[in-house]
């Protein structure tokens, strides 16, 4: 009789490959990485990251919100705000930011970072199930 032994997935790594994907899609959905430099926006990009880890421990690993604040390293404050964030409202702002003037666009702020987390996760969940 053989045993075979399969070492067990290490549950980082996933978190890891399907928060870049979110992360990834929050680019995108955002125009990309050229329209972010137009808008002068790069800043923002910690902000998608940190929001794009907290949907992503929160809905695919069923993270609590203090788990996911010491995992992330932000308050817990800051985690149920990324989580109640309204992914229509992410839409909305997506929409008035591709149309807003450069010195709108300059202004803005990562206010809708988790709602735009949270729609990134809603559109490639689908091609994670599978993890």
């Amino acid at each position: 009789m053989v045993i075979e032994v399969k070492p067990q997935k290490d549950e980082s790594s996933d978190v890891e490959q399907i928060t870049q994907k979110v992360f990834f899609k929050t680019i995108e959905l955002l125009g990309g990485i050229r329209k972010l430099a137009e808008y002068r926006s790069l800043t923002w990009l910690p902000a998608l990251a940190r929001a794009s880890y907290a949907v992503v421990l929160k809905e695919k690993f069923l993270k609590t919100e203090e788990e996911i604040a010491s995992l992330v390293g932000i308050t817990k404050n800051t985690v149920r705000m990324i989580l109640r964030a309204d992914p229509e409202i992410a839409l909305k702002k997506i929409k008035e930011l591709q149309e807003a003037s450069v010195e709108t666009k300059k202004e803005l702020k990562v206010h809708t970072a988790g709602a735009i987390a949270r729609l990134a996760y809603n559109e490639i969940k689908d091609t994670t199930s599978g993890q």
